[in-house]
């Protein structure tokens, strides 16, 4: 881990990253990420906003380690990410569950995989199944629940293996308008409770301003850094939060970084990326 002169630790380093995906037969190759550097420090919850297809997934799958980087270095803790690892647990846009397993056995199975079904603690199942008020569920199956509820269990098995970064891949974009505003909810006061460091990718800014501390906007591809941009609003949040004047104003900000009418760093390929403000 890396400490500044006032102990904030730096837990994700990425560090000149560059990201190309070869082409087959007469395909060119696809470069994604270009050029790439970002700090995350320990307990923030940084979100990702950028045009569709301009490698926000790849970025998150990099740093979870399952792709690996074309060139530059990511670190956690100060240590070069090779490949999955127990401290980064990752929440995808569809729960993912196993259907034949009960929400119990979900929960349980990263832990199973982890120390084996004997060394499955079943006080830590229990106790997350409180967190995310799964009580009175643990013996139902995925398909009698709700699509929030399953998202619910899905951030439990991620989380009862206590990781040290939480990524997420667009966790509510699958959910309706209703369901998603109970979930960014839900995870504002789980975040405070757990306090992770967290990843977290989206296409919808007013989710992206809602809960981050900060909000990374990114080019076209190859994705670079536009803006890393710190969201000066209030905690704790809530939903009602959008309509503050504040929250527009950031809103204005970020939408005018994307903006494509030729005046914004998105406009044109190889703008160079402009500076936090």
């Amino acid at each position: 881990m890396y400490a500044s002169s006032d102990q904030v630790l730096t837990v994700i380093e990425v560090e000149g990253v560059s990201k190309v995906f070869p082409g087959e037969r007469s395909r060119p190759s696809t470069v994604a990420i270009e050029h790439l550097d970002l700090q995350i420090e320990d307990g923030q919850f940084v979100t990702v906003v950028g045009p569709s297809g301009c490698g926000k997934t790849t970025l998150l799958h990099l740093v979870a380690g399952f792709e690996s980087p074309s060139g530059g270095t990511i670190r956690v803790d100060g240590v070069t990410v090779t490949g999955p690892g127990a401290d980064r647990a990752v929440v995808f846009q569809q729960p993912a569950l196993y259907p034949w397993l009960s929400v119990w056995d979900n929960i349980a199975f990263g832990l199973a995989l982890k120390h084996g079904r004997r060394g499955v603690d079943r006080s830590a199942v229990r106790g997350i199944v409180e967190t995310m008020g799964l009580q009175g569920f643990e013996r139902h199956t995925p398909y009698e629940l709700s699509g929030g509820m399953q998202q619910r269990v899905a951030i439990a098995r991620a989380l009862v293996v206590s990781p040290r970064i939480l990524l997420m891949d667009e966790p509510f974009g699958a959910l309706d308008a209703q369901t998603r505003t109970d979930m960014q909810t839900f995870l504002l006061a789980l975040w405070r409770q757990v306090r992770p460091t967290v990843l977290f990718v989206t296409h919808d800014i007013e989710e992206a301003l809602l809960l981050g501390d900060r909000c990374l906007v990114m080019t076209a591809r190859p994705a670079r850094l536009a803006r890393d941009l710190p969201i000066e609003l209030p905690r704790p949040r809530h939903y009602s939060m959008v309509l503050d004047p504040r929250f527009t104003e950031q809103k204005r900000t970020v939408l005018e970084i994307l903006r494509p009418d030729g005046d914004g760093p998105l406009a044109a390929a190889g703008a160079e990326p402009a500076t936090t403000p």
